[in-house]
């Protein structure tokens, strides 16, 4: 069950009507799936559910992916011998 992610892709649906560029970005993808699963795994209750979110705990696993993204991005600018751009 993915109420949230149903939910935010009906909310794309009206966004991208009124501009083509007002999607569900990946971030925002990746968030509310973690939230549905938080909520329906079984190993918490809603209540423990949302105080993680209302407390950021997702926000780790975002500057996590950020970091690794930019690290890779790094290696591979020094891979191609180009500098490091952005």
């Amino acid at each position: 069950s993915t109420p949230l992610l149903d939910f935010a892709l009906a909310v794309e649906q009206v966004t991208t009507k009124k501009k083509a560029s007002l999607i569900l970005n990946v971030d925002g993808c990746i968030a509310v799936c973690f939230v549905d699963l938080l909520r329906t795994c079984g190993e918490f209750s809603r209540s423990e559910a949302d105080d993680f979110v209302r407390h950021g705990v997702l926000n780790g696993l975002f500057v996590s992916s950020r970091t690794l993204g930019l690290v890779g991005h790094f290696l591979d600018q020094r891979r191609l011998k180009q500098p490091l751009y952005r």
